[in-house]
């Protein structure tokens, strides 16, 4: 699994670079960005010769096709290569790139989307024929056992497999949940954060709940981070409560799926 050891971020403009700084302060990595910009390289070219064969991971915000071409002389086997995460440069896509199993890029893209909000593009086939998102939120300090049999039940209340989700979403204010986090490493499960001023977009019409509204100024947890981590999703379960976990689940219509 990619944690975000041994990590390079790059940069070729201004404008990714400010991105590329975001990831940096919450990823441990390696700045990389032109000497033009005050930083440490010449020409891409090198630079990718330089990072791709010491770095375990790469997250380039940049184009994919400049990514694309600057790896290819350098790729050999998916069990070796570094996990390559290619960010646009504005953060709305984080695309996995290279050894997105194998290699860890696949869970490389949600920790990228968790930290500037970037839709995670997957494109493995057994991750992109799942249709389902679960989102879920928990009382503060919540075992990881108590969510894996909160997640194992509310399958069974929808009536789907636990290998028909496709991640595992919450807010960004469980981030350090480690019952969350560790419940979603167990179950192989994908897990996104999604950012604070996703859930106040007015543009949302979520059905707002008395505590979340409290506490934290948000309409919910469980039912948004199920909705908004999604693409052209619907609830197939709206909110229910297990002990101390809230989850909700949502199907995605997509133009191939099921």
């Amino acid at each position: 699994m990619t944690t975000g050891s041994n990590t390079a971020v790059i940069a070729v403009t201004t404008k990714g670079l400010k991105l590329a700084k975001l990831i940096n302060t919450e990823i441990p990595s390696k700045l990389y960005y032109p000497e033009k910009l005050g930083g440490n390289f010449t020409t891409v070219a090198d630079c990718f010769t330089e990072i791709f064969s010491n770095y375990n991971s790469i997250i380039a915000v940049m184009a994919q096709g400049i990514v694309t071409r600057m790896i290819a002389p350098h790729v050999k086997s998916k069990y070796t290569d570094p996990a390559v995460v290619t960010c646009d440069e504005v953060g709305r896509f984080a695309i996995s790139t290279l050894s997105g199993h194998e290699g860890g890029a696949n869970i490389l893209a949600h920790l990228v989307s968790s930290i500037t909000g970037a839709q995670p593009v997957i494109t493995t086939a057994t991750e992109a024929n799942r249709i389902h998102i679960l989102g879920i939120g928990c009382r503060r300090g919540t075992g990881k056992d108590t969510v894996i049999n909160a997640v194992k039940s509310a399958c069974a209340e929808a009536h789907i497999t636990l290998d028909s989700i496709r991640m595992m979403s919450s807010a960004w204010l469980k981030k350090d949940e480690a019952g969350i986090i560790e419940a979603a490493q167990e179950l192989e499960l994908y897990l996104r954060f999604i950012p604070e001023s996703y859930y106040k977009n007015d543009n949302y019409c979520f059905t707002a709940y008395d505590a979340p509204m409290k506490h934290f100024g948000i309409p919910g947890v469980a039912e948004p981070s199920a909705v908004l981590a999604g693409v052209n999703a619907e609830l197939i379960l709206k909110r229910k409560i297990y002990g101390d976990v809230t989850i909700a689940i949502a199907r995605e219509v997509l133009a191939g799926g099921k």
